[in-house]
C-alpha cells in the first residue's frame, strides 16, 4: 500500500481545520505502524515459535495466549493511568519504547518455552499499553461527534488493514528466518512510527467544553454537579475509569452490552477451528479464506461507520450493529455448508467493524477528557476478562452439546443481549437519543 493511496484515503475524510486534517494523519499513520508490527508477530512470533520451532502442544500454546492476554489487561490498565498524566504528545513515546524493547528480549529470551512465555508476557504488557493510544487519541483531537467517528472509522480501517497484511509478512520472514526474527519487523515498525508521532500534539485540552452529552443532555465531558474535571472521581488507574463508566447511563450500558456479547465470541476461539474440521469439513486452509473474507467486510463495515450521519451515532444505533454482528456469527456457524459461511463472515466482518467506531465514538463523547485512558482501559479490561471467561466453560459445553451446538449459542447470546437492551430499555434509550440531539444543536448554536 503506497503513501499516496493512503493519503488519497485520509483526503475522503475531511475535516474542519488545516490542523486537524494534519494531526489526524500523524495518529493514523502512527496507529498503522504500531498495529501493523503487533499483527505480524503475534500469530507468528509466539504461536509459531511455540509450535514449528519448539514443537509445544495445546497446553503450552494456552499457557502462552494465557499469559499475552493478561498481560495485554494490565498493560491498558497502567498505559490508561500514564496518558492521562502525561498527555499524547510523550505518551506514544512511551508506548513506541515498550514495544521495542520487548521485541529486542525477545530475541534473548525466546529461545525456550519458558523464555517464550516471558517474552509473550512482555510483549503483552507493551502491546496494552499501545492499545490504548487508538482509543483515546481522537478525544484529543476534536470534540465534533462527525470529525470523532471519521477518525474512529479510519482507525478501525487501518486495523484491518494490518490485520491482513501484518501475518503475511511475519509468515514471508518465517520462510528465511527464524521465527522469532518477525518481533524484529515490529521493532522497525514501532520505531518507524515515531516518525509521523513525534509531531502529535493536543488540540484540545482537559477541562475545555466537549461536545457529546451526558444523561442530562448537558455536556458529557464536564463532571458532575458541575465541578472541575478530574474532581469528583478516584485518582487510581481502574477505580477512576469504573467510576466514570458506571456515573454515566450511556457508558454503563456500552459496558454491560458489549461485555455481555464478547462473551459469546469468548466461545469461538477454541473451536472455531473444530467447526471448521469437523462440521464444515475442509482444511486448514478455508480458516485462512474465510478470515480474508471477513477482513474485506471489515473494510467496507469501517468505511460505512465514517460516512454515517451524527444523528445515528447514538447507543441504538450501536446495539443494533451488534445485534446484526451476532446475527452474521449464526449464519456463519448454523449449516454445515461452505458457502452460507462465507456470507456469515462477510455480514460479520462487516457489522463488527462498524460497531467499533461507533463504540469508541461514544466512549469518547461521554468521558471526560482528563481520564479518556483510565476508562478505556477499564472498558478494554472488562472485554478482555469477558472473552476470557468462555476459554474455561467451551470445553465442557461442546462436550454436553457438540461444537457446533455450542458456537450456536455463543451467537445468539451476541444476538440476543443487544436486541433484549433495546426492548427491555426502549424508553431509557429514547430519552438518552433525545437528550444527545439536543445537546448537540445547543453546542452547534454556541
Amino acid at each position: 500500500m503506497g503513501k499516496g493511496h493512503f493519503s488519497g484515503l485520509c483526503d475522503r475524510f475531511t475535516y474542519s481545520t488545516p490542523e486537524l486534517t494534519q494531526q489526524v494523519r500523524r495518529f493514523i499513520w502512527a496507529r498503522l505502524l504500531l498495529y501493523l508490527g503487533a499483527m505480524s508477530s503475534y500469530f507468528i512470533g509466539v504461536m509459531g515459535t511455540l509450535t514449528f520451532a519448539m514443537g509445544a502442544g495445546v497446553g503450552d500454546n494456552a499457557i502462552a495466549v494465557g499469559l499475552l492476554n493478561l498481560c495485554i489487561v494490565f498493560g491498558q490498565i497502567r498505559g490508561g493511568g500514564l496518558l492521562d498524566r502525561m498527555g499524547p504528545h510523550f505518551y506514544l513515546r512511551i508506548a513506541v519504547a515498550g514495544l521495542v524493547a520487548s521485541g529486542l528480549l525477545y530475541q534473548v529470551v525466546g529461545t525456550s518455552v519458558v523464555g517464550v512465555y516471558i517474552g509473550a508476557a512482555v510483549f503483552g504488557f507493551a502491546w496494552g499499553m499501545a492499545e490504548t493510544i487508538p482509543r483515546s487519541y481522537p478525544a484529543y483531537l476534536t470534540d465534533d461527534l462527525d470529525e470523532l467517528k471519521r477518525i474512529n472509522a479510519l482507525v478501525t480501517l487501518t486495523g484491518n488493514i494490518a490485520i491482513v497484511v501484518g501475518p503475511l509478512v511475519g509468515g514471508a520472514i518465517s520462510l528465511v528466518a527464524p521465527t522469532q526474527a518477525v518481533f524484529l519487523f515490529m521493532v522497525a515498525c514501532s520505531a518507524l512510527a515515531l516518525i509521523p508521532g513525534w509531531g502529535i500534539e493536543a488540540l484540545r485540552q482537559p477541562g475545555e467544553l466537549d461536545g457529546g452529552a451526558d444523561d442530562m443532555g448537558e455536556a458529557a465531558f464536564s463532571s458532575t454537579e458541575g465541578a472541575p474535571a478530574g474532581d469528583s472521581a478516584p485518582r487510581g488507574n481502574i477505580s477512576a475509569g469504573f467510576s466514570v463508566i458506571f456515573g454515566s447511563s450511556v457508558l454503563t450500558l456500552l459496558f454491560w452490552a458489549t461485555l455481555l456479547s464478547f462473551m459469546g465470541y469468548g466461545a469461538f476461539d477454541p473451536l472455531e477451528s473444530l467447526f471448521y474440521r469437523d462440521v464444515l469439513n475442509v482444511g486448514a486452509e478455508w480458516m485462512g479464506w474465510l478470515s480474508a473474507l471477513s477482513g474485506v467486510g471489515g473494510l467496507i463495515g469501517a468505511a460505512l461507520a465514517g460516512v454515517m450521519p451524527p444523528r445515528l451515532i447514538n447507543v441504538r444505533a450501536l446495539l443494533v450493529v451488534l445485534c446484526i454482528t451476532g446475527l452474521g456469527s449464526l449464519l456463519y456457524v448454523a449449516t454445515p455448508f461452505v458457502l452460507i459461511a462465507c456470507v456469515g463472515q462477510f455480514i460479520l466482518g462487516i457489522a463488527f467493524s462498524a460497531f467499533g467506531p461507533i463504540k469508541d465514538t461514544l466512549v469518547q463523547v461521554h468521558t471526560p477528557l482528563d481520564r479518556i485512558g483510565r476508562v478505556n482501559a477499564a472498558m478494554g479490561a472488562g472485554y478482555n476478562m469477558a472473552g476470557a471467561i468462555p476459554l474455561l466453560c467451551a470445553p465442557s459445553l461442546a462436550h454436553m452439546f457438540g461444537v457446533q451446538g455450542t458456537l450456536i449459542a455463543a451467537g445468539m447470546l451476541v444476538a440476543v443481549v443487544p436486541l433484549a437492551i433495546l426492548v427491555v430499555r426502549r424508553r431509557e434509550l429514547a430519552q438518552l437519543v433525545k437528550s444527545e440531539r439536543v445537546a448537540e444543536e445547543e453546542l452547534a448554536e454556541g
